[in-house]
């Protein structure tokens, strides 16, 4: 038996992941009181409870460990709004699921969804330039959602507009509630999500339908 397929080297593999996850989320909470530019490594590591040397050992640096932060919320996210997409039948209640369920993770993750944007704000890669502000990365996300529209356009459930212009005022009205989150503590999600969800459904109509 290969040392890597062995029970032992099973444990080591899932001992290791708890130990990234708990850095990162000692990350977040460091970055959350006193910001990305004062979230060293020593004080992440005194959060975490552990030696400096230990992050040095799972992540090659700071850069790495937001870059790993901000992975680990967008898989957090994937993994939450994924299957309420995929269980909702047609475009329209795919439509709606995808409004509800970005929304809701996002009430129920403020603290690190706080903690992305100003990793996203701030880490720059070798160049300079913002590490996460491509517009690659925002095809990538948006993709998803142009898929929904057009679709529903296809079917008949949805009217004549531009899928890719939709899809990106939807996603302002998520990132803005993100930013809202963050920023009010008495922000309201439930009200929002419902009103942007009436918002969208009524947008998205074939003209004179209302049923």
């Amino acid at each position: 038996m290969r040392p890597e397929n062995s029970t032992s080297g099973q444990r080591r593999s899932f001992i290791e992941e708890a130990r990234r996850r708990q850095i990162i989320a000692s990350a977040v909470e460091v970055i959350s009181e006193v910001g990305y530019a004062n979230a060293s490594l020593a004080r992440i590591a005194e959060r975490a409870g552990i030696s400096k040397g230990v992050i040095s050992y799972h992540f090659e640096g700071k850069d790495d460990l937001m870059t790993q932060l901000v992975v680990q919320l967008y898989v957090s996210a994937a993994e939450y709004i994924a299957p309420r997409v995929g269980a909702a039948a047609g475009p329209r209640a795919s439509l709606l699921a995808y409004l509800e369920s970005n929304l809701g993770f996002i009430d129920a993750n403020t603290t690190y969804v706080a903690a992305l944007v100003e990793v996203v704000t701030n880490l720059r890669d070798a160049d300079g330039n913002p590490k996460f502000a491509s517009a690659d990365g925002e095809r990538d996300i948006i993709a998803p959602l142009v898929d929904i529209l057009t679709e529903g356009q296809r079917t008949g459930e949805f009217g004549e507009f531009d899928p890719l212009l939709m899809a990106k005022s939807i996603r302002d009205a998520i990132d803005g509630a993100a930013g809202r989150a963050v920023r009010e503590q008495d922000f309201a999600m439930d009200a929002y999500a419902a009103h942007v969800c009436r918002l969208f459904d009524t947008a998205t109509r074939k003209a004179g339908k209302d049923d």
